[in-house]
């Protein structure tokens, strides 16, 4: 066992695989086969400490995400190379979030046995640069705390053998001169002798970067104000970008004088991926959050709002806006970011992209238009303009809008994507929202001939109705009322209910409405009317329906009431007084029996009475479960205010709605319909 060499875990990895990593790396890696249970007894130690170990975990382990956190990976002492295979590959995509690259990789199986020696290869090159950073940093702050001098010679007698040879670029300054460099620093920073000597360090560095570099220099001694690590970036002479981790530390020459130990790490691939992962993160969120926007209730406008204001903030853009076409495909600015600091105003995005909209509207694709980088000598209304990207917002073939973004930011591929992705949410959510809106026409235009128009004017009655459908004008309910006069002089009150919802109802609504209001223009008879209704059923072979029918004597004194049931919850009878009981009404549905008998009920109605017919919703709301009986009803129609107060019969229709909605809450499943009659004089008989 050799503990000069790093180790090598090779993890329930195939044969063939342990062959073609023993061929190429058994010269400078110890190599240990084990399992996924006994992995840990050589991984033990403080994390950052222990002896460099780079873990390859294979194809059969079923829990690798496990094993891999068992591990303790760290940078400096364990890194981890995991075999992804189909049956684990949605558990390993959590490990980019928690993990970076240089700490633990993932391998495809079908490449492992090509690409796992030179993964293994790159992991332990990472662990010798990062211990060779750690260790640099710690010779030179002994150097420092020891007072210990340094020869102010240049090249390896300057910076002592260890620090000339370190994987990990040294270079020295003279306040902010370079004097000295090792081969890796010279590597890095592209420095040349004699070129490089004496020349500024803040040379190396743009311009916009050149003051924080210079801070960070000077603030080298043990009283700093800023971060020992920080990082740079710069553009090499190929024209590429290189970002730079930068540790200083200040040290004594032979004469006293203060030198200035710089420490460069390049990090640009580190720094590109965390980038990356954060740039994804960004625009997964986005995503996720245009998805809860479109999805969420309320109007379409406040939606809209929430998803630019949503992509204003992760994607850093000076506005983005969505366009919507209307019915007469009229192009209308719906949603702008703009509008939170101008709402009355006319946002600028209306006026300058306008046209740009309107082009992609016509051509029903894409626009980009990338402005070029501005320059010194750019006019201010040039630079201001900006990039522009608009995506057509288009769903089951149908143009709906467009969404539109300016920024002066880049506008990379993966930026791009993600517009596209969001446009296309956009536009699902809002055609959606457009045929729920043509339903509701439909469904609203369908319904008004179900209903009166408005309830007539009974003199000495005050006569009120409350109607909710349950799916809030998506489908057509089943209940129904109606109130008419007949030419006898007579009052007629109907409150039913057919079976079913939707276009079927409708029509089984129609088909009860107007034979009943043609029955009782010859007699308001209830026998008569309902033997019509129930032939008309059967007939038609239609679903059951239920039905209370009342006919009002009103040239009596009191006000005389013949009520028929079919089959529908009890009528409530509330006197002046208070009192209230459910009437005793019974008889068969219709549409079910050829010959069905309906008794009738004759009951007084004095002055302060109230009659209150109801549907099945307010008593079986929730279905089977947690019914309510026509005597709990009673008692609450009891326990409302008096009915002489004014507008007594609305007064209580209304407090029924309400408390029928409080009681069932989100478990209602019914359609609620309530019709409310109160005598409110005594009506003279003829003379």
């Amino acid at each position: 066992m050799n503990h000069g060499l790093p180790r090598l875990l090779l993890v329930d990895v195939p044969l063939g695989t342990v062959d073609a990593i023993t061929a190429e790396l058994a010269a400078t890696t110890e190599i240990i086969q084990t399992t996924a249970e006994d992995v840990l007894a050589y991984t033990g130690g403080t994390p950052g400490r222990r002896r460099p170990t780079v873990v390859v975990i294979g194809e059969a382990v079923t829990a690798p995400v496990g094993v891999v956190h068992s591990l303790r990976p760290h940078p400096a002492d364990l890194t981890v190379a995991v075999t992804a295979v189909p049956a684990t590959q949605e558990k390993l995509a959590v490990l980019p979030i928690l993990f970076s690259d240089d700490v633990v990789r993932r391998v495809e199986a079908g490449q492992a046995g090509l690409r796992i020696s030179h993964v293994v290869s790159e992991l332990l090159q990472h662990l010798s640069h990062r211990r060779a950073h750690v260790a640099a940093q710690a010779a030179a702050q002994q150097s420092l705390s020891a007072g210990t001098s340094i020869d102010r010679q240049l090249g390896e007698r300057l910076l002592g053998q260890f620090l000339s040879q370190a994987p990990i670029g040294v270079f020295m300054l003279d306040g902010d001169a370079i004097i000295a460099w090792n081969r890796r620093a010279a590597d890095v920073l592209e420095l040349t002798e004699p070129e490089a000597l004496h020349r500024p360090v803040t040379d190396l560095f743009p311009e916009d970067q050149r003051t924080a570099l210079h801070h960070h220099l000077a603030s080298s001694g043990r009283h700093r104000t800023t971060e020992p690590d920080a990082v740079f970036e710069r553009v090499r002479i190929d024209g590429t970008s290189q970002a730079l981790s930068m540790a200083v530390r200040q040290v004594l020459d032979t004469e006293g004088r203060s030198r200035i130990l710089v420490l460069v790490e390049d990090i640009t691939e580190r720094l590109h991926a965390q980038r990356r992962l954060a740039e994804r993160t960004t625009h997964a969120l986005l995503s996720a959050e245009v998805a809860a926007a479109m999805t969420a209730p309320g109007p379409l406008a406040d939606r809209l709002h929430r998803c630019v204001r949503a992509a204003t903030d992760h994607l850093g853009a000076e506005c983005v806006c969505i366009w919507t076409l209307n019915t007469r495909s009229e192009l209308v600015h719906a949603a702008c970011a703009e509008d939170d600091a101008e709402p009355s105003g006319t946002s600028l995005c209306q006026t300058t992209q306008r046209d740009l909209v309107e082009r992609i509207v016509t051509s029903r694709s894409p626009y980009l238009r990338v402005a070029p980088r501005s320059r010194p000598h750019d006019c201010p209304s040039h630079a201001g303009r900006g990039s522009f990207a608009g995506f057509p917002l288009i769903s089951g073939g149908e143009m709906l809008g467009v969404l539109s973004m300016t920024t002066h930011l880049a506008l990379p591929d993966s930026v791009l994507a993600t517009l596209e992705n969001i446009a296309d949410q956009i536009a699902v959510g809002a055609q959606q929202d457009r045929l729920l809106n043509r339903l509701r026409e439909a469904t609203r235009a369908l319904e008004r001939p179900l209903l009166p128009p408005r309830l007539p004017d009974l003199p000495g009655f005050d006569l009120a109705a409350c109607y909710t459908p349950f799916s809030q004008g998506l489908h057509i309910g089943g209940d129904f009322y109606d109130a008419f006069t007949v030419p006898d002089g007579h009052h007629v009150l109907v409150l039913g209910d057919v079976c079913g919802k939707g276009p079927d109802a409708a029509a089984i609504t129609g088909l009860v409405r107007h034979t009943l209001w043609t029955a009782a223009q010859h007699t308001s008879d209830p026998t008569h009317v309902l033997d019509l209704i129930n032939t008309a059923l059967r007939r038609q072979n239609t679903p059951f329906c239920t039905l209370i029918y009342v006919v009002i004597d009103a040239t009596r004194s009191p006000a005389r009431l013949r009520i028929a049931s079919a089959g529908h919850p009890a009528p409530l009878l509330r006197r002046a007084d208070g009192d209230t009981a459910p009437l005793e009404t019974r008889g068969p549905l219709l549409g079910v029996l050829d010959s069905p008998h309906h008794p009738v009920t004759e009951v007084e109605l004095c002055a302060g009475d109230t009659l209150v017919l109801y549907t099945d919703g307010f008593t079986e709301g929730a279905g089977a479960a947690d019914q309510r009986t026509p005597e709990d009803l009673a008692a609450i129609v009891a326990a409302l205010p008096p009915a002489d107060e004014p507008a007594s019969a609305e007064n209580l229709a209304t407090a029924l709605m309400a408390d029928a909605h409080h009681w069932w809450g989100e478990r209602l499943r019914d359609d609620l319909a309530v019709l409310t009659l109160t005598a409110t004089a005594r009506v003279p008989g003829p003379h």
